[in-house]
């Protein structure tokens, strides 16, 4: 710094030299200006060091059947003002995070020398991190990005005698989540008994990985089935503007959804709050049987029927709040609590996508969500998210649009990846797959 200032002196005196005053006086101010800068930068870093120096983390890991209130309510035991301070962490996050907890993930806190939060930390993959920080202002979310590769792989091979699709798939060491979506949206088209060997399939598959290779996740681009007799088929990926979006799905060329009996989901954006099965309740504080899943959603946001049917309750208690409950074609039975508002009556007919009411948070509710149940015809709750579900049978207008523009950069894909040497893609078969690396 005093090295800075010494040079900008002679610089001064050089011009005085000159008489050149207005240069002199332009430099002095810049030199003013600039050790202001410094002395601020060195302020800033004292108290970042100072934070480091007095603070330290705590954690909680998640637990089977367990959503983020859980771990959210042992971290507010552990902290000073937990109450409030991790509250106002869980809204500034809230829309900006899907919480689909696996066991073993870990929430951390930062916490200063008085045990108040500073900082949370929630990573959902490798090279996805989430991270709440405490500011003059408040609680603010920010998202940590790290650097992935991606790589696309094109599989090609046919049936042959006593095969199947999954079977070959599964030898050539395709993931069994990536394989049993590429024969769920096939088979909405492809009657495969009656497939024969000789029968063509092509995949293309996106796999993202950290660090060239720690594997972050992948996703099924597009599934092709040429056969003699069941004929051509072709499913592409479509993708919403929103991550979230309950739209995001496999679709044909046309626009038809590739579900099999495919209920509709009831809000357009999913964000679940807590699961189905045991929980500890977030008002008694009790563990108990959640018989439904909790989505967050904005108070007001509009609620769908999933399915056809006719509505058999339309009511409210203290402890559903608004509830609505409709009776479908098998005899189970659908259920929409904690609305703000009620659309439908007793006795209504109801189509699917139909508006039943708007998101709210009455009765026995700590905020604004929908629990959405589901009874099976013996009248039994079941997890609703063991139902197949789908946002519309078909995209029409702008989404419908938007996955013309998909289709075509999917098929274009698939040429630049085909146009990459093929190599068998194991000893036990006759499978070739092209891989390229994607900017």
């Amino acid at each position: 710094m005093n090295k800075l200032i010494f040079m900008l002196c002679v610089v001064a005196l050089v011009l005085t030299g000159c008489n050149e005053e207005e240069k002199i006086n332009a430099l002095q101010q810049e030199s003013a200006a600039l050790s202001a800068k410094i002395d601020s930068l060195n302020s800033e870093i004292a108290k970042v060091k100072e934070i480091a120096d007095n603070s330290r983390v705590i954690s909680d890991t998640v637990r089977a059947g367990e959503g983020p209130f859980h771990v959210f309510s042992r971290l507010k035991a552990q902290v000073s003002n937990g109450e409030e301070d991790l509250g106002k962490v869980y809204v500034a996050i809230q829309d900006s995070v899907e919480f689909k907890l696996k066991v073993g993930e870990t929430f951390y806190v930062t916490v200063d020398s008085d045990n108040r939060v500073r900082k949370f930390r929630y990573a959902t993959n490798p090279v996805t991190v989430h991270v709440v920080s405490k500011t003059d202002t408040g609680f603010v979310y920010s998202r940590i990005d790290k650097p992935v590769v991606k790589k696309q792989s094109v599989y090609e091979g046919v049936l042959e005698e006593g095969s199947t699709l999954n079977g070959i798939l599964f030898k050539v060491g395709i993931p069994a989540r990536m394989v049993g979506i590429v024969s769920g949206v096939l088979q909405c088209k492809v009657a495969f008994p009656l497939a024969r060997p000789g029968d063509r399939f092509r995949i293309l598959l996106e796999d993202s990985y950290n660090q060239d290779s720690v594997w972050v996740g992948g996703k099924v681009i597009y599934a092709e089935f040429d056969g003699r007799i069941v004929g051509h088929h072709e499913a592409f990926r479509y993708e919403d503007e929103d991550p979230r979006s309950s739209y995001n799905a496999h679709y044909t060329e046309k626009g038809d959804a590739l579900v099999f009996d495919g209920l509709r989901y009831p809000l357009e954006h999913l964000r679940i709050t807590s699961s189905f099965g045991v929980r500890v309740h977030p008002i008694t504080g009790k563990r108990t049987g959640h018989n439904g899943v909790d989505y967050g959603a904005p108070m007001g946001t509009v609620v769908h029927a999933v399915a056809e049917g006719v509505v058999t309750v339309s009511g409210y208690d203290d402890l559903s709040g608004n509830k609505v409950a409709i009776k479908h074609r098998d005899n189970s039975v659908s259920w929409y609590m904690h609305m703000q508002s009620r659309g439908v009556g007793v006795g209504a007919k109801v189509s699917p996508g139909q508006a039943i009411g708007r998101v709210g948070s009455t009765g026995r509710s700590t905020g604004p969500h929908l629990h959405f149940g589901f009874k099976n015809a013996q009248g039994a709750w079941i997890n609703p998210l063991s139902k197949t579900m789908i946002a519309t049978p078909k995209l029409e207008g702008a989404r419908f649009a938007r996955l013309q523009k998909q289709v075509a950069e999917i098929r274009k894909q698939i040429e630049l990846t085909l146009a990459s040497p093929a190599i068998k893609a194991n000893d036990t078969t006759d499978v070739m797959v092209r891989m390229r690396l994607v900017d």
